[in-house]
Formats: structure tokens, sequence, C-alpha cells
């Protein structure tokens, strides 16, 4: 019965304040579990927000690949990603751990990049400029060396 059901991104007709589920039912058997629970960070999105991270994943964060994907340019690809990453709290410039513990894009300590992982990092905003100037000499000091790169 999807056409009975109400989008969970709805607003209160009377207020516009955030609504939240208090009631979940099991289609199959019918049972009801009732009290306050908590929306994770992405019910606060949009169905367009939602659509523009399936697109996002889909093309595996390449924005060059999102550009022709959704039909808009780079800058504003970049625009929705500030946006999205805004809304959900991700704006900060330190790293986010992962689900697993696990911290940062930077190479570890004598790991050396391929070239284009660190120009996707960069157009991601993964890494900053500095970072990847950083990496990219990084990576022409052991060429010099005798380092195959």
């Amino acid at each position: 019965m999807e056409q009975n059901r109400i989008d969970a991104n709805v607003r209160c007709p009377s207020c516009n304040g955030q609504l939240y589920p208090r009631v979940l039912v099991c289609d199959a058997c019918g049972l009801k579990i009732e009290g306050n629970f908590i929306q994770n960070e992405f019910g606060s999105l949009t169905p367009d927000e939602l659509h523009f991270l399936r697109v996002f994943i889909h093309c595996e964060g390449r924005i060059r690949d999102m550009e022709a994907a959704l039909g808009v340019s780079y800058p504003t690809v970049k625009t929705h990603l500030a946006s999205i990453k805004q809304k959900l709290n991700l704006s900060s410039p330190r790293p986010v751990p992962a689900a697993g513990g696990a911290v940062s894009d930077q190479a570890k300590p004598g790991e050396e990049l391929p070239t284009e992982e660190i120009l996707d990092r960069l157009q991601d905003g993964r890494i900053d400029y500095k970072d990847a100037v950083r990496m990219l000499r990084a990576r022409k000091r052991g060429a010099g060396n005798g380092k195959q790169g």
C-alpha cells in the first residue's frame, strides 16, 4: 500500500517544526512499537538531496561523472555537496572517523598514492590544496631518488 504512505520528511503543518516518528509498524504481522525514536542525520535531507547523494555514490564520488549524470556544472555539484555537508554537520575541516574508527584521507607515512587518487581526493574535498601539493611534491622527490611513481 505504497500510496497510503506519508513522506517522513514532511514538516509540521501548523508550525513547520520537525516531526519525529513515535510508532513503528510491521506490515507483515501488524506488530506496533511505540516510543521516542531518533532519526539519523539523513532523515533531515530533502528527496532532491537524497537523490543527489545516490548519484554521488553511483558515481563513486567522481565529480566529473556527477556533472554528466546530473547535467550540471562543476561549481553546481560543489555547491550541492557543500550544502548537504553543512546540513549533516560535516562542515568541519577535520577528517571524519569512519564507522570502524579509521580516520583521515591522508596517505600513511611511507605510502605514496597514485597521482589520480590524490587529484580525486582534492576534487572531492577529502583533502585540501596544501595537502595535495605536499603529497605530489613527495611523489616527485621519491621519483628523483629512483622510486617509480
